[in-house]
């Protein structure tokens, strides 16, 4: 195996662990330049092994292989959660206080809000999440706290009494929140009690809380709710579903939406309309 193929390999092994890098994550790890890092994001990307976007990749698994559950969500509208994860990292501002989940959309958010950081565009943050995949980009800027809880390594995340009780102690200015799915009227749920749970108590602890989520998670529901988007200090980010007619009718009710161009559509013919 020669140096190329080594180099391939290695990035896929750390892809396995944290599901997506950035450039300069793999340029600091193999001691590579940026246009050798770029190189072999292009030839996987090629091989049909991960998806690229701008500054990164990421993993693509198959989906017949029910271990992988987490990794299966990042290849699911993959290129949809990259905008939205960006677009919410924009409104974290300089001394806030934030929560993030183990949603693959939140960490999109996050691996936008170190870029940010990287290039000193806000500073004095303080982070607590129950998310297990978070990499060390984030902790090179500011402080990021784990929850602590029991650990479910199929959504890579911490809960539990544990978790419940460490968050019950603090208060965030701002928290960034996935879901399994959005009402018609509003209501936010998730597939699972104890992810629900977690939800109800940051939202109870939060000063504005922002639920990321694909246009997919419209007009669904899930097994528990825990919350609504129809609170003062709730805010929906996602993209622009093809059909507008949930949108408009949340809207009207009193929710808080941002939209964000969808990656297929586009963004000029968006916002003459």
């Amino acid at each position: 195996m020669g140096i190329r193929e080594k180099n391939q390999e290695k990035i896929l092994r750390m892809l396995r662990c944290h599901g997506s890098l950035s450039v300069g994550t793999v340029m600091r790890s193999l001691r590579l330049s940026e246009a050798s890092v770029r190189r072999y994001f292009a030839d996987l990307e090629r091989s049909g092994q991960v998806f690229r976007y701008h500054g990164g990749i990421r993993l693509i698994v198959d989906k017949g292989n029910p271990g992988y559950r987490f990794d299966e969500a990042f290849s699911s509208f993959a290129a949809e959660k990259h905008l939205i994860g960006a677009a919410a990292a924009k409104l974290i501002c300089s001394h806030d206080r934030l929560f993030f989940d183990s949603g693959t959309t939140v960490l999109e958010c996050g691996n936008a809000l170190a870029e940010r950081l990287g290039n000193a565009e806000c500073s004095d943050l303080r982070i607590v999440t129950n998310s297990l995949a978070f990499g060390a980009e984030l902790t090179a800027f500011c402080p990021v706290g784990l929850t602590g809880g029991t650990m479910r390594l199929s959504r890579m995340d911490l809960c539990g009494s544990v978790t419940l009780e460490n968050l019950r102690r603090c208060n965030f200015t701002k928290s960034f929140l996935g879901t399994d799915a959005i009402s018609p009227e509003g209501i936010l749920s998730s597939s699972d009690e104890e992810t629900a749970e977690l939800a109800a108590t940051v939202l109870e602890h939060s000063d504005e809380a922002f639920i990321l989520a694909d246009s997919s998670k419209l007009g669904k529901k899930s097994f528990v709710s825990y919350g609504t988007l129809l609170a003062e200090n709730v805010t929906l980010i996602t993209n622009t579903p093809e059909a507008g007619t949930i949108i408009e009718r949340l809207r009207r009710a009193g929710a808080g939406i941002v939209l964000v161009p969808s990656p297929q559509k586009d963004i000029s013919q968006q916002e003459r309309s």
